[in-house]
């Protein structure tokens, strides 16, 4: 008969913030995650002040998944998809929600004129850097950028200056290999052209990324993209 193992981890309350919900008197514990309360089969507890949580439910609820190795008595959990990083750990709050949009837009415009070679997209998207090198770059049989994402960002140039930031990217990429790539993208504000009768940033995006940099590659087993999407390495 297959022994069912429950893991359990030790953590603070302040550790799993956004994942414990509030503790009782009564001892009742209520477990969220991501504002859905989660149903276990055995219920998290308080101990020495501490509440312990099941370990396995929570992470696969974060769509990562657990093993339990019983030689080595390990635990082990893969996260899938791109995981956040907290590289620079900046405060940004300063660029505000419209400055941050403007990057999001240009950073996803520029992936995917690397991944098309689409050489509108690259001249939009991009200041003082070499269009067709960037072209000759993305994948000839087609698209292999599954996902991207924002990871964090930190600035450059900033007060008197023309606003200048760093911006890691994460990218999930498929193809012959599953794995994450991260970029270091250097984003800047568009310079305007003033041609005599009208000031615009000449066909540019509001920002243009003036300089790549692949930081690291990472060879994955499983690709998520979203909850009903998994790609698996085939053994």
């Amino acid at each position: 008969m297959k022994k069912k193992i429950v893991f359990s981890v030790l953590t603070t309350v302040a550790v799993m913030s956004g994942v414990l919900g509030s503790a009782y008197a009564a001892g009742m514990i209520k477990l969220n995650v991501n504002g859905t309360q989660l149903q276990t089969d055995v219920a998290p507890k308080m101990v020495n002040n501490r509440v312990m949580v099941p370990i396995s439910f929570v992470s696969k609820a974060l769509g990562a998944s657990v093993s339990w190795n019983d030689k080595t008595q390990t635990v082990s959990i893969h996260t899938t998809g791109i995981p956040y990083e907290n590289v620079w750990d900046e405060n940004m709050k300063d660029i505000g929600p419209f400055g941050l949009a403007g990057i999001n837009n240009t950073v996803q415009v520029f992936m995917a004129g690397m991944d098309t070679g689409i050489e509108d997209l690259l001249k939009e998207s991009t200041l003082n850097m070499d269009v067709d090198r960037l072209k000759q770059e993305h994948f000839s049989m087609g698209p292999t950028m599954l996902s991207t994402k924002i990871l964090d960002m930190k600035t450059l140039k900033k007060n008197n200056q023309i606003p200048e930031y760093l911006v890691r990217v994460g990218i999930q990429a498929g193809g012959d290999e599953l794995k994450v790539e991260y970029w270091d993208l250097t984003v800047t504000l568009a310079p305007y052209v003033d041609n005599g009768t009208t000031v615009s940033t000449g066909g540019k995006m509001e920002y243009v990324v003036t300089k790549r940099e692949v930081v690291k590659t990472v060879p994955v087993r499983v690709q998520r993209v979203f909850p009903g999407f998994r790609l698996e390495e085939s053994n």
